[in-house]
């Protein structure tokens, strides 16, 4: 995968922040009870603040590994519940990782932060 050079925050306005039918499965899903699909979401944001942290944490020490590791996990819970723009930004960082292009690292792990509070403050207003 051939990775593009990102400058901004702005790369990233076209990304939806949830995946609105992934939202609307987890109801169907849930007989539409707000209780679990509130559950759910307070299970997902508080799973991720724990991987924001280990992401920040071994992006200052230059562990790779452990972050790509960690990213590709928050790829996959974050797949789950329909947090796609964290998803997409999660997916770019991994394949930046593994082919070893750290030069756009700080700027997409600032933008995952953003993208991470963004999810957050929206999912809390929808549930």
């Amino acid at each position: 995968m051939n990775i593009k050079q990102y400058s901004s925050l702005s790369d990233f306005n076209n990304y939806d922040i949830i995946d609105i039918d992934i939202l609307e499965q987890i109801k169907l899903e849930s007989d539409n009870d707000e209780i679990i699909v509130r559950e759910i979401y307070l299970s997902f944001l508080s799973e991720s603040e724990i991987l924001v942290r280990r992401i920040n944490d071994y992006f200052d020490k230059s562990d790779y590994e452990k972050l790509r590791s960690t990213i590709h996990s928050f790829t996959g819970i974050s797949e789950t519940v329909g947090a796609k723009k964290i998803n997409e930004i999660s997916k770019i960082i991994e394949n930046s990782i593994i082919e070893k292009k750290y030069v756009n690292l700080e700027l997409l792990i600032s933008i995952l932060n953003n993208s991470y509070k963004e999810f957050k403050n929206t999912i809390n207003l929808m549930i």
